[in-house]
């Protein structure tokens, strides 16, 4: 589905602006047209507009694949995730999304549940507000975000709840009425799970809580067609501003769950991708050794034993020694690239394409050969995936390298974790203050304090001496160092390495 706005039409004409159903025949025929390339002719002619998606993913592990083939596309700038079913123990490096940033809010007991935003690299943003986790799976979850685009900043929101039994609407109008008027403009997308086709007390109360918070609904089709079950309206998008939406609708997902994508383009510009990151390097592997040797034997270095000043003699060592590398390692530029999957082939990409097809075929047709079909691909698809993963683990891990393989290992989450959890933003400028400000103390507070230092016992240290040590320890110690770091020089100890 795809509406869009008229700038001439007025709010109040709102409620009419639904479009008709799609026959099932052209439902068909659309699912087997990868998310990607749909999402690209959805946005294709509002590039400049800030673009939103929702998924209810039903396991981001699960679906990784889907997840990369799905927002490859510079199109959507930000992804919102119901059902991530992530951990804490699941590092966000194992499920990136190349040119975005994943901001988490995980379920932390049992499994399922989970929401997260994935923000474009280049996007400014914080975290304003994110539900507290809870030792009980039946409660709703949120993540607000503020997003900083043309001197102007949106809330964004993302909401989920894992039933129709949890009664989260208290809660959740508190959290928009304390927010909401903080911002301009406030989006939230999200499963509700609360049907608004029906016209039962949950519809009721979410719709009067949207209105309450001067809110508004926009209208849609049913997004969740669950086989043999009656379609329903779950996924629900909440904006402030009528005026500022382009289009917004719904498509098929089938990669991911029985829940349609939604989607909203908001006209506010986002700011523009910054350009692709090169790397300045040497490459070492064909530098001939010996040649470098000897033109470092021929170099006249008495130059730098002529120079009075220290600062001098290092400036003149670094640069006969970079004029060496210049010649024969010169700097290159190299483009950054990022793999999130190196072990995703071209096979397992064709034969997850031909899942998400027999998957929206059981969807249309929920026949025992259609289930069984899709149930047969799914295993298979499943498992392929699991083997490649497994022969890329092993395969990094046999470097011999033990810093490498370690870095490897802490990559996919495996080692020491280091507990990351998110804040509600600080006040740099309160911050500032406090530091900045002088703390006014009378003299009897200053006369105690110094009388109370001065009574501590002096601590009983042995004395600091300094040793002579020779040029060949000096040189021990300084080739011993394994850092590749590269000084403000251009110069680092690798340089010494290959000349001693």
């Amino acid at each position: 589905m795809n509406v869009s706005y008229d700038d001439s039409e007025q709010s109040d004409h709102f409620d009419s602006l639904s479009s008709s159903p799609v026959s099932q025949d052209e439902s068909f025929h659309s699912t087997f047209l990868p998310l990607s390339d749909e999402l690209d002719a959805i946005f294709s002619d509002v590039p400049k507009n800030l673009n939103i998606v929702h998924i209810n993913a039903q396991s981001i592990p699960a679906h990784y694949p889907d997840l990369l083939a799905a927002f490859g596309s510079k199109s959507v700038h930000v992804v919102l995730v119901s059902e991530t079913w992530l951990k804490p123990c699941l590092t966000s490096t194992s499920y990136s999304l190349p040119g975005f940033q994943l901001v988490r809010n995980d379920r932390i007991v049992r499994s399922g549940g989970g929401i997260a935003i994935y923000i474009r690299s280049h996007i400014p943003f914080s975290v304003v507000d994110v539900s507290p986790p809870s030792s009980s799976s039946e409660v709703a979850q949120h993540l607000f975000v503020e997003l900083s685009l043309s001197h102007t900043k949106i809330l964004l929101g993302v909401f989920y709840s894992p039933s129709l039994r949890v009664d989260y609407f208290s809660a959740l109008e508190k959290t928009l009425e304390d927010l909401t008027p903080l911002y301009s403009h406030t989006i939230l997308m999200g499963d509700f799970n609360t049907c608004l086709i029906k016209k039962d007390s949950r519809s009721l109360r979410l719709r009067s809580l949207i209105d309450s918070c001067n809110l508004n609904l926009l209208p849609l089709n049913p997004t969740h067609f669950f086989p043999n079950c009656a379609p329903s309206l779950l996924d629900l998008i909440v904006v402030s501003s009528l005026n500022h939406i382009a289009k917004y609708g719904q498509c098929h997902a089938d990669a991911f769950s029985f829940h349609d994508l939604i989607y909203l383009s908001y006209k506010i510009r986002p700011p523009r991708p910054k350009s692709r990151k090169y790397l300045l390097q040497r490459n070492f592997s064909g530098m001939n050794i010996d040649a470098l040797k000897q033109d470092a034997i021929s170099t006249d270095w008495s130059v730098i034993e002529a120079a009075e000043d220290v600062n001098e003699k290092v400036r003149l060592f670094n640069t006969l020694l970079i004029k060496l590398f210049d010649k024969h390692a010169p700097v290159r530029p190299v483009k950054l690239k990022h793999a999130p999957a190196p072990w995703l082939t071209d096979e397992l990409k064709s034969l997850r394409d031909k899942k998400n097809a027999a998957k929206s075929k059981f969807k249309l047709d929920p026949s025992d050969k259609n289930r069984e079909k899709y149930k047969i691909l799914r295993n298979r698809c499943n498992t392929m995936c699991r083997d490649a993963q497994r022969r890329h683990i092993h395969k990094s891990v046999q470097n011999g390298d033990p810093a490498k393989v370690w870095k490897f290992l802490k990559s996919i989450g495996i080692g020491r974790t280091h507990n990351d959890p998110i804040t509600k933003d600080i006040n740099i400028d309160l911050l500032n203050k406090h530091f900045s400000t002088t703390v006014a103390l009378d003299g009897l507070t200053k006369t105690s304090t110094l009388n109370q230092l001065s009574a501590l016992p002096t601590p009983d240290y042995p004395p600091f001496k300094f040793s002579q040590v020779s040029d060949c320890d000096v040189k021990k110690n300084v080739l011993s160092i394994a850092s590749n770091a590269v000084g403000s020089d251009t110069s680092f100890l690798q340089y010494g390495r290959m000349l001693k």
